[in-house]
Parts: structure tokens; C-alpha cells; sequence
């Protein structure tokens, strides 16, 4: 198979396609003994960079080398930047080593790897994605599409029992991200008259700076201050060798936590040997309000599909391991949870994708026909993909910054093309026109935002940065499309706009009607984006 499908995890990552039965399987990671790779990379020195568990085993002594939880950075406006021996990283560059981890992985084991749908949290938006998008191409995939993880997991879960009519609730709670996702199972015909069966995205909900990073965060604070307690030291006291023995034992004593009542944790705390004793419950005290975060996601997504009645609900990612995860959402929905390779569940689903996408576009398929044990010829895998149809919704809401001339002062206003929760892939078009006569060029910028509202006002400063009227509606600025006019163009001339999403970005085209020139971009985004912010460079939204 050369079709794979990526969960590039904040903690872990993994990599899985369909087996010549048409099954998803995750490739073995035979060198750490685990179906999964650290996403951790360990900068030794300047020839030699280590990606996985023994990038991880650095954390301790070599700390300041070692980068984990990248994910949580990529495609942030900060953009951090690490440097190591005169050399700068970006979390992207940090990624695209992950993933070429994952590459390596396929091809030590004579496998070839083409083409790869990679997973991202249902909350990440345009930026996060893109970003993601361009880890997975600078690591040399070819990157059909991105996929929402509890839309894979969802996915996989359909491929392994099938039940008709089906609404179910994914509550995925990985190592940095959480997502919880209501989707609607439901056989349907497709193009063809054949049965598939069709996933359909209800409603979304999450935070991409929410997972087990956040539990762990919370016990290693416990350890540090009960080792204080032990030794009469203050935390700034502790020696940073200390500090890293401890984060490098916790998730250890996390893991115990999920199978026993209590762990022991020994720490070499400035010379001297200490032991701390650790409880469940001390670590569900400790950590309960996050637990409560997470159902205040799941209850907000709930109330944006008030008549949906929950039939299952799934548990993916690996922090929902923990005992009071599943205890928590036991007591919202009795009866009706399960748990189903919750660290392998979004890779498999995305390999499943992966091929689906393959077989739609009418690619050459690498899985020749085999016989099976009753004598028929069959290619598995492309029997399976051809099940199955997946309507997914947008992340976010789009759309243009325009001048209103309604009114005495022309105001700045975004207007919502695409409204967050549409089904993917959504495209709008609305006609504009120049500000004034004899423009030599319009400036279109992109945005977008939280908001469900028609228009936002404002939605730009008085230095044109983006802002919002209410900070939930999250307003940022993509990027922008310059249009070039021809000389003499009246203010009346029709341009048409049009945005179009779907799971891997943004794609924005402006059409002069008069003179039928296309202008199209995916948005440039952060330093490429134009300084002029003169109005005249702007469209308005009605004619004279």
C-alpha cells in the first residue's frame, strides 16, 4: 500500500493504512516496541536530530534540547522559534521531522508512502491547518486532505460495526487537544444508486490547548511540592535535573493511576533520595475541574443539536484512559459509552480516508486482487472505501473585509460568506464593487471567526489589525487577494467574489465580470500580507 493515513498526536503519532483485506492497521513501530512514535525530537548536535522515545529519554538530562508538544504551537500567530547550533526551527520544521519519522517507519519496513490524509483537531482553524498541511509536504508526502480526528475516529468506528440510524457522540481527549463531536450514522444512496454508509458531522465543539498535557501539568506540580514538603526546599530551590526527573516520571505514575489506587514515585530530589506517594484520588481532586472543562464542551456541542438523541458515545485518545474520564461521561450517558482503540482509532480512520479518496479520484489502486480462502476474487480495500460517504462541517466562519457605504461614514465590515458548522466542502459567492473610479487595484482580505452573525463591526482597528466586538468571536485575518483593474474602471464594475472550504483551507476568488480576468489564491498569510491599509484599495459592498 502507498496510501496511508497520519495521527500526528501532540504526545504520540501514528501512522496506519487498509491490509490486503481491506482492514485498517497501524505499522508496528518495531524499534521502541509500540504502535506509536513520541512526537519528541531531541536535537543531539548539529548532525544528528532524533525523533521518538529516545528523543524522550533526553528530556531528563538534556532538556534544553528537546522539543515536545509542538503540536500545540503550530499555526499559533506567536510562532515560536526554537534554535539549535546556529540553526532556527519553526513548528512546522518540527513536525515535518515527526512525520518523516513516520515516513522512515514505512520505508524500513519495505513499504512506499505516497499519499497521506493527515488528522487535526476539529477546532483548529485555517492557520493550524495550513501549517499542518505544509509539515506534511516539507516532509516529503503528498498531502490529499486533512481529516477531522473524531470525524477518522467516527469513521473507523463505522467500518468495524456498523449500526444503522446511529448518533454518536466522540469525546476524543488527546495529549494536547480535546474535540468532542456529534455525528449522525445513517445508510443513504450515493451518486450511483448504491448503498453507502454516510457520516454526517452534526455539530462540533473543543478547545486545541486542552489534553493530557494539562493532567500531567497538574502532577508533576503535585510531585515537586510534596518533594518541598519532604526536604524543607522552596520549588525554586529544586535543582533543574530534579525538575526533570520528576516530568520525566509522571506520566509513568499517570499510567499506574489508571490500574491501581495508588503509585510511588522516587525522586533524586539535590542528592538526596526521596519517595512520594501519590493516590487516585489525589489525582482526581487535583484534576477535577479539568474533567469538568471537558463536559462543559460536551454540553455546549449538545445544545447546538437540542432534538439529537445520543445512541453511543466514544472514547478516543489516549487520556481517556484514565479512569475518570470514562467515569465522568458514564454519569452523562449510562449505558451507552465505548471504548475502541482510543490510540489507534483516528490513524485507522484516516487511512481509511485516505483510500476513499484515492478510489474517488479514480486513481490506480496498489491493492491487486487476491483470492481469498473461498476461492473469490476480490480488492478488498477498495470494496470497503466505496462504502462510505463523509460530510464533515467547517471550523470556522469566512469571509471578506468590505467598506459599507451605507450611511454618512463608510464603515469596515466582515461579512460572513460561511458560517461555522456548514457542511464541507461550502462555497459562496457575492458580487462587490470598486470604491472609487480609476482604481488601478482592489485589495481583498480574508477572515475568520467564531462568529455566527451575518456581519461583524468592527472587525479592523484604526491600523487595520483585526478585531472583534466581543473577544469570543475570535476575529484573525488570513490573508489577502489583490485584484488588478484595468485603466478607467468605473466604481460600478461587478467583481466577483467567491470562498470556498473544505477540510484542508481556505480557497478565495475574485472575477472581474466586465473583463472576466480570475484572481485566485489559498491566502498569503503572516509577513506577506500587504502593510498598505488605504481604503481606497478596498470593495464595497452595493453599486450606485
Amino acid at each position: 500500500m502507498s496510501t496511508y493515513g497520519i495521527d500526528l498526536g501532540t504526545t504520540y503519532s501514528c501512522i496506519a493504512r487498509l491490509d490486503a483485506n481491506g482492514n485498517p492497521e497501524v505499522i508496528r513501530n518495531n524499534e521502541d516496541d509500540s504502535n506509536m512514535v513520541a512526537s519528541v525530537v531531541f536535537f543531539e548536535n548539529e548532525n544528528n536530530v532524533v525523533v521518538g522515545q529516545a528523543a524522550k529519554e533526553n528530556i531528563e538530562t538534556d532538556g534544553d534540547r528537546v522539543v515536545q508538544f509542538v503540536k500545540r504551537e503550530i499555526g499559533k500567530p506567536d510562532n515560536r522559534i526554537y534554535e539549535f547550533d546556529g540553526k532556527t526551527y519553526t513548528p512546522v520544521e518540527i513536525s515535518a521531522l515527526i512525520l518523516t519519522r513516520l515516513k522512515n517507519l514505512v520505508e524500513s519496513q519495505g513499504g512506499t508512502i505516497e499519499n497521506v490524509v493527515i488528522t487535526v483537531p476539529a477546532y483548529f482553524g485555517l492557520e493550524e491547518r495550513s501549517a499542518t498541511k505544509q509539515a506534511g509536504e516539507l516532509a516529503g508526502l503528498n498531502v490529499l486532505s486533512l481529516i477531522n480526528e473524531p470525524t477518522a475516529a467516527a469513521l473507523s468506528y463505522c467500518a468495524r460495526q456498523f449500526q444503522e440510524d446511529r448518533t454518536i457522540l466522540v469525546y476524543d481527549l488527546g495529549g494536547g487537544t480535546f474535540d468532542v463531536t456529534v455525528v449522525k450514522m445513517s445508510m443513504t444512496q450515493n451518486e450511483s444508486g448504491k448503498d453507502v454508509q454516510k457520516i454526517n458531522v452534526l455539530a462540533t465543539g473543543g478547545d486545541d490547548r486542552l489534553g493530557g498535557k494539562d493532567w500531567d501539568d497538574r502532577l508533576f506540580d503535585y510531585i515537586l511540592h510534596a518533594c518541598c514538603d519532604e526536604t524543607g526546599l522552596t520549588p525554586e530551590e529544586i535543582e533543574a535535573e530534579t525538575r526533570q526527573d520528576i516530568r520525566s516520571k509522571v506520566e509513568e505514575a499517570k499510567r499506574k493511576l489508571s490500574k491501581k489506587q495508588a503509585a510511588k514515585v522516587r525522586i533524586d530530589v539535590n542528592g538526596s533520595r526521596t519517595e512520594i506517594s501519590v493516590t487516585r484520588k489525589d489525582f482526581e481532586d487535583m484534576t477535577a475541574d479539568k474533567v469538568a472543562q471537558t463536559m462543559n464542551f460536551v454540553e455546549s456541542t449538545l445544545q447546538k443539536v437540542p432534538d439529537v438523541v445520543i445512541d453511543t458515545v466514544l472514547l478516543v485518545g489516549g487520556s481517556t484512559y484514565m479512569p475518570m474520564i470514562k467515569a465522568a461521561v458514564e454519569e452523562k450517558f449510562p449505558g451507552k459509552v465505548q471504548q475502541h482503540d482510543p490510540d489507534q482509532a483516528v490513524a485507522k480512520g484516516a487511512a481509511i480516508y485516505a483510500s476513499m479518496l484515492v478510489v474517488e479520484e479514480g486513481a490506480e489502486s496498489d491493492n491487486t486482487a487476491e483470492e481469498t480462502p473461498d476461492g473469490k476474487i476480490s480488492k478488498p480495500a477498495e470494496q470497503l472505501t466505496a462504502q462510505f460517504t463523509v460530510e464533515d462541517q467547517t471550523p470556522r466562519s469566512f469571509g471578506p473585509g468590505v467598506i459599507d457605504t451605507k450611511g454618512s461614514k463608510h464603515k469596515y465590515v466582515l461579512e460572513n460568506f460561511i458560517k461555522i458548522g456548514e457542511k464541507m466542502p461550502a462555497i459562496f459567492s457575492k458580487t462587490y464593487y470598486p470604491l472609487e473610479n480609476n482604481q488601478e487595484r482592489v485589495k481583498l482580505r480574508a477572515f475568520e471567526n467564531m462568529s455566527t452573525e451575518d456581519t461583524i463591526i468592527p472587525c479592523v482597528d484604526e491600523d487595520g489589525n483585526p478585531q472583534a466586538t466581543d473577544p469570543a468571536n475570535n476575529v484573525k485575518l488570513l490573508g489577502e487577494l489583490i485584484v488588478n483593474l484595468p485603466p478607467n474602471t468605473s466604481r460600478n464594475t461587478p467583481i466577483k467574489v467567491t470562498f470556498k472550504v473544505d477540510a484542508s483551507g481556505v480557497h478565495v476568488e475574485a472575477v472581474n465580470t466586465q473583463t472576466n480576468e480570475v484572481f485566485e489564491t489559498f491566502l498569503r498569510t503572516g509577513s506577506d500580507i500587504d502593510a498598505d491599509k488605504s481604503a481606497v484599495h478596498q470593495l464595497r459592498i452595493s453599486s450606485d
